[in-house]
């Protein structure tokens, strides 16, 4: 069975816990703060994965790091993970749970890009368009990329919106030499 296949069920479960015992957003800030320290910290996700390194072990270490910052249903879902041999794939788990989440909420954990820091209109601006063309609610995230001239590039689950400067630019150029070629 694919490991997709095998997050989905576990992220699925966890959801179905929360949502009977009235905790989902308890629940969802402890999975998203999970996901998080997993995202920032190579070296416990390596830990996770190294197959050396005992269950017992593992279960101590997650204890430690999240016990005091988790309520103890994602806290026990955790150690169940490590019970089962499949803390390898924790962080898919967790990513899976986000993503499932975020389809019951309808909302999109969306990446945009620009050249500067925007201002706060420019973010409403943005938020308020992607919301319109993607027909959830978005949750931004903003980061620098120098490799932008202008504009902004926004991504979203496979799909990549690019309001760059340099985008427009090439289509630009594409529709001037198709002109150019059609009058030849």
């Amino acid at each position: 069975m694919s490991e997709f296949v095998i997050s989905t069920r576990y992220a699925n479960a966890l959801l179905s816990i929360s949502q009977e015992k009235n905790t989902f957003n308890e629940v969802y800030n402890d999975v998203s703060f999970v996901k998080n320290t997993l995202t920032g910290s190579k070296e416990l996700r390596n830990l996770l994965i190294n197959p050396i390194v005992s269950s017992n072990v593992k279960a101590g270490i997650l204890k430690e790091i999240f016990d005091s910052n988790i309520g103890s249903d994602v806290m026990n879902f955790l150690q169940f993970i490590v019970k089962k041999g499949r803390e390898n794939i924790l962080f898919d788990v967790c990513k899976r749970f986000e993503s499932l989440s975020n389809d019951k909420l309808n909302q999109v954990n969306v990446s945009i890009s620009s050249a500067v820091e925007l201002n706060l209109a420019q973010k409403e601006e943005i938020e308020t368009r992607l919301t319109s063309i993607i027909n959830k609610k978005v949750i931004p995230s903003y980061k620098i990329d120098a490799g932008i001239i202008g504009g902004f590039k926004a991504r979203y689950n496979d799909t990549v919106i690019d309001a760059s400067i340099q985008h427009q630019l090439e289509l630009l150029k594409k529709v001037l030499f198709q002109e150019d070629y059609l009058k030849n």
